[in-house]
C-alpha cells in the first residue's frame, strides 16, 4: 500500500503515484464520508479533489510549521501502521506514504530526495513543469514521471551500483576499451559537423552499466551523479528484460550444440554482412529480442579445418596463453588475438567504408521517420495506456511501470479469437499504429534536455541525443545548449530572489545592502543585454523584467528591507514585486532551455550513421557485452585467496566507481536470492550508522558476519588520520551522491585544514561466514582493499592515447 503525492501551498495536487490497494483504501474512506457515490468510483485511481479533502488538515499543519517555526515534522507514524514522510522542496510539499510496512522511513526519505534530484535533472529550476506542463498534457507528464520513479525503485532493488549510489563500469580489455572510446570520439566529431558544435560528452551504456565515456579536453568532468541520472532516463526510454538464461538458451539452440567459430576465423565480408543483418533484424523485433552476431548468422563461411568437436576445442585452447589469469576480471577470449593472417589495415578500412555506404541508404530512409523527442514518446505511451484501459488484452513490451500501472493494467499474453472479433477495427488499427511508433521510438534517435551539475553552474543545460545500438546497449551524446553562459546568471538571480523571499538574510548597513542590489543588478544587465535581439514573447518578458527592476520604488523598498534586523517579515508590496520578477525570470529560463525543439534532419542522419558504425564494430562483442553487463565480476576469483569471504562491495569515492561481484538469480528459491536479500537489508542499516558517525562496523546476524569500513587516503593511496571527529548534522545529506555528496561533506568536516581534493575516502562492505573472528575480518579488509586498488586503481585505468 504505497502513495506518493506532491502538493503546493494552495493544496493543489501537482503529482500523484499510488498503487491499487492505496487507491481503494482512500476511495473507501471517501465513500464512507459521503464524498463519493459508489456508481462514480474508479477504485484503481484517486481523484485530486479527494486527495485535497482527505489530506488537507495534514498538509495545512505542515505548511504552518514550515512558515512559522521552520521546523516541520519529518515523518508521522499512525496507529494503524501508516507511515508518512514529508519533504519541503521549493513551493511544494512532497508526501511519501506506506501502509504495509514494505518501505522504511529511511527509504521513503531517500525516495523523496531522489525524486527532487530527478526533477532538477529534467527541468532545472522550473519545478512547475511537474504539475503544470507547458507543452504536454498533465496525464502524459505524470505517466512519464511515474515511470522514471519506478525505474529508480527497480534499479535500487536489483543493482548494487544504485544501492550504493556509484557508477559501475564494465571491466573489458584495453583493446575493446580503446575501440569504444575511438568510436565515441568519431561520433562526437560527426555530431559537431552536423550542427551541434558544442558537443562535449559521449557514452556507451550496457543495461545499467557504463561501457565507455569520451569527453572533450575543454569539457568539464561529467559528474557521477549525473551519469546515474542519465542511466535512469535511458533505462526508462529503452527498457530491456534481458536474462542470461534466455541468452544461453538462444545460443544453445542456434549453434546446434557446437562451438561457434571465432571472428578471426570467419570471412570478413560475411562478418560485416551478418552485422548488417543483425542490425536490421534487431530493429524489427521488440518483444522477441534476438542476439544474432557475425559468428552465428546464417550463411557465414568458416575456414576448412574448423571442427566443432570437443577434442579440437580442448587442443586449441591449450595453445592459447592465459593472459588474464592474474586478474579477477574475465576478459575477452584470446581467440580475438589470434595471429592468423587477416586483411591489411587498408583493406579493412575500405571494407568498413563500403559497408557504411551500403547502410547509408537504409539510414536515410528510416531515421527521419523514427526520430522522437521525449515529449512525443510520452504522448505515444499515454495513448497506448488509454487503449490498454479500454482493451484488457495486450502484449507487453517489458517497460517499467508505476506502482499504479503494475496493479491496474494486467494484460494477457495473447488475444483470443473471440476478443479479436469483438474489437472494433479502428481500435485495432490505432493500437497497431501506436505499437509501430513505439518500436520506432525505441530504435530511432530521441532528444531530451537535461540539466547537469558543473563547477560553474548548478543547472547547466545540455541536449541529450540518444539511440539504441542493440537491445540493452544505448549511445548517449551530450551537447551544450546555446546561451549556456546565461544559465548560471539566471540561476544566481533566482537564488538571490529565493533567499530574499524566504527571509534568509543578515542585518546589513546601507553600503552592504547596496552591494547586494548591485550584484543582482549586474547579473540582470548582462542577461538582458544578451537577449537584446529577442522578439515576440521573449522580448515582452525581458521588457517586463527591466521595467520592474529599474523602478525606483522597488530599489528603495529592497534597500530598506536589507537594512532591517534579521528575521523581519518582508513587506507585502516588496514580496509581490520579487515574486513577479522570479516568475518572469523562470519563464525566460524555460523559453531558453526547455522549449521543445525537434531534431534536425542532419542530426537524424548523423545519429543513424553513428549507430551503424558502432553496430558494425561491436557486433562481434554483442553477446560478450550482454554477459558482462550481468556478470561483470565473479566471486570465484576471490574465494581461494580470501577464505570465509562470501561477498563484498568496494567503492572508490574519489571516482565514485563500484567494484562488486555479480549476484545473478536464476530462480525464486536460488541461494543467491537469499544472500541478496541479506545484503540489501544490511547495507542500508550500515549506511544509516555511517550517517550518525560510525565509520567501522562489524556485526553478526545469524550465520553471517557483516562488516563495513570507511577510511581516508591521500592522492598516493596512503591512509590519513582524521583531524577532527565527525559530528552528525541534520542538514547533512544521507550517504550517497544522488541527493547531495555526503562524502565530500564528511571530508570537509573531518579534514577542515586540508587542501580541497587532496583527501578522498573509500568504502568496503564485506559478508563473511559466522565463524570468522573480528580480527580476521579486519585483516582481510586491508588485504582485499590493497588487491582491489591494484586492479582497479587509477594507475591501471586504460587511457586512450590516440
Amino acid at each position: 500500500m504505497k502513495g506518493f503525492i506532491v502538493v503546493d501551498r494552495m493544496n493543489d495536487v501537482h503529482f500523484i503515484d499510488t498503487d491499487a490497494e492505496f487507491s481503494r483504501h482512500i476511495n473507501k474512506q471517501a465513500l464512507d464520508q459521503g464524498l463519493l457515490k459508489e456508481d462514480d468510483i474508479d477504485w484503481n485511481t484517486i481523484d485530486s479533489n479527494i486527495i485535497m479533502q482527505q489530506f488537507s488538515p495534514l498538509i495545512m499543519s505542515q505548511w504552518y510549521m514550515i512558515d512559522t517555526a521552520n521546523n516541520p515534522c519529518s515523518s508521522i507514524t499512525c496507529e494503524n501502521g501508516f507511515l508518512f514522510v514529508f519533504k519541503h522542496f521549493s513551493d511544494f510539499l512532497i508526501i511519501a506514504i506506506n501502509g504495509d510496512g514494505s518501505e522504511t522511513e529511511d527509504f521513503l526519505t531517500r525516495k523523496c530526495l531522489v525524486f527532487i534530484r530527478l526533477i532538477q535533472f529534467l527541468f532545472g529550476p522550473v519545478s512547475q513543469e511537474v504539475g503544470r506542463p507547458m507543452f504536454t498534457s498533465k496525464p502524459e507528464r505524470w505517466n512519464f514521471l511515474r515511470r522514471i520513479l519506478t525505474t529508480w525503485v527497480d534499479l535500487v532493488s536489483k543493482e548494487q551500483a544504485f544501492l550504493m549510489e556509484a557508477v559501475e563500469q564494465l571491466h573489458v580489455n584495453q583493446m575493446l576499451n580503446e575501440q569504444c572510446i575511438e568510436l565515441l570520439r568519431l561520433g562526437v566529431i560527426s555530431v559537431q559537423a552536423a550542427g551541434e558544435k558544442h558537443t562535449q560528452h559521449a557514452l556507451l551504456l550496457v543495461n545499467s552499466k557504463l561501457l565507455a565515456l569520451y569527453s572533450n579536453y575543454s569539457a568539464y568532468e561529467l559528474n557521477a551523479a549525473d551519469i546515474l541520472c542519465i542511466i535512469i532516463l535511458m533505462r526508462e526510454l529503452f527498457p530491456t528484460n534481458e536474462k542470461l538464461e534466455d541468452l544461453f538458451s538462444h545460443l544453445y539452440s542456434n549453434t546446434g550444440h557446437s562451438v561457434p567459430s571465432t571472428p578471426i576465423e570467419t570471412k570478413l565480408i560475411d562478418r560485416y554482412e551478418s552485422a548488417h543483418e543483425g542490425l536490421t533484424e534487431g530493429d524489427d523485433s521488440d518483444d522477441h529480442e534476438q542476439y544474432l552476431s557475425a559468428v552465428e548468422s546464417p550463411g557465414v563461411a568458416v575456414k576448412p579445418g574448423m571442427e566443432s568437436s570437443e577434442s579440437s576445442t580442448s587442443s586449441s585452447s591449450n595453445n592459447i596463453p592465459d593472459r588474464g589469469a592474474r586478474t579477477p576480471y574475465p576478459e575477452v577470449s584470446e581467440s580475438y588475438y589470434s595471429s592468423r593472417e587477416g586483411p591489411t589495415p587498408d583493406e579493412l578500412k575500405d571494407l568498413i567504408e563500403e559497408e557504411l555506404a551500403g547502410l547509408q541508404e537504409n539510414v536515410l530512409t528510416t531515421s527521419r521517420r523514427r526520430s522522437r523527442t521525449v515529449t512525443e514518446v510520452e504522448a505515444l505511451r499515454s495513448r497506448e495506456m488509454r487503449l490498454d484501459l479500454n482493451e484488457p488484452s495486450h502484449s507487453g513490451r517489458g517497460r517499467s511501470r508505476s506502482c499504479l500501472e503494475s496493479n491496474t493494467m494486467q494484460k494477457e499474453s495473447s488475444l483470443t479469437e473471440e476478443t479479436a472479433q469483438k474489437r472494433p477495427v479502428s481500435s485495432q488499427e490505432d493500437e497497431d499504429q501506436i505499437t509501430s511508433e513505439l518500436k520506432d521510438a525505441e530504435t530511432g534517435p530521441i532528444k531530451q534536455t537535461v540539466f547537469l551539475t558543473t563547477p560553474i553552474c548548478t543547472y547547466a543545460p545540455y541536449q541529450i541525443h540518444c539511440q539504441r545500438i542493440f537491445p540493452g546497449m544505448v549511445l548517449v551524446v551530450l551537447s551544450e545548449m546555446p546561451l549556456i553562459s546565461q544559465a548560471n546568471r539566471l540561476v544566481q538571480v533566482l537564488q538571490h530572489l529565493k533567499e530574499l523571499l524566504n527571509g534568509s538574510k543578515d542585518t546589513v548597513n546601507h553600503t552592504q545592502g547596496q552591494m547586494v542590489y548591485d550584484i543582482i543588478n549586474s547579473q540582470l544587465v548582462k542577461i538582458l543585454f544578451s537577449l537584446k535581439h529577442a522578439t515576440g514573447h521573449m522580448q515582452r518578458l525581458c521588457n517586463e523584467v527591466k521595467s520592474k527592476w529599474d523602478s525606483e520604488e522597488l530599489k528603495t523598498q529592497l534597500l530598506s528591507f536589507l537594512e532591517r534586523v534579521a528575521g523581519t517579515d518582508i513587506p507585502p508590496n516588496l514580496e509581490r514585486s520579487l515574486k513577479f520578477l522570479r516568475n518572469r525570470i523562470l519563464e525566460i529560463f524555460f523559453h531558453l532551455y526547455l522549449y521543445p525543439r525537434p531534431l534536425t534532419e542532419a542530426m537524424e542522419v548523423t545519429m543513424g550513421e553513428i549507430r551503424a558504425r558502432i553496430a558494425i564494430k561491436l557486433s562481434d562483442y554483442r553477446e560478450y557485452l550482454t554477459v558482462k553487463a550481468q556478470r561483470n565480476i565473479t566471486m570465484t576469483s576471490y574465494i581461494v585467496e580470501f577464505p570465509g569471504l562470501i561477498h563484498f562491495i568496494y567503492v572508490n569515492r574519489r571516482t565514485n566507481q563500484i567494484t562488486a561481484p555479480a549476484l545473478n538469480i536464476t530462480s525464486g528459491i536460488d541461494a543467491t536470492k537469499y544472500l541478496k536479500d541479506q545484503i540489501w537489508s544490511k547495507v542500508p542499516w550500515m549506511l544509516q550508522k555511517l550517517h550518525t558517525g560510525c565509520i567501522t562496523i562489524i556485526a553478526r546476524d545469524g550465520d553471517f558476519h557483516y562488516s563495513y569500513f570507511l577510511w581516508f587516503e591521500d592522492l598516493m593511496g596512503e591512509p590519513k588520520v582524521i583531524q577532527k571527529p565527525y559530528q552528525p548534522d541534520i542538514s547533512t545529506p544521507p550517504p550517497g551522491i544522488l541527493v547531495g555528496n555526503f562524502y565530500r561533506s564528511l571530508i570537509l568536516k573531518c579534514f577542515p585544514n586540508s587542501v580541497p581534493g587532496s583527501v578522498h575516502c573509500n568504502e568496503l562492505f564485506m559478508m563473511h561466514v559466522g565463524l570468522a573472528p573480528a580480527h580476521y575480518i579486519a585483516t582481510q579488509c586491508r588485504q582485499l582493499a590493497t588487491a582491489l586498488w591494484d586492479t582497479t586503481g587509477e594507475a591501471f585505468t586504460p587511457i586512450n592515447l590516440l
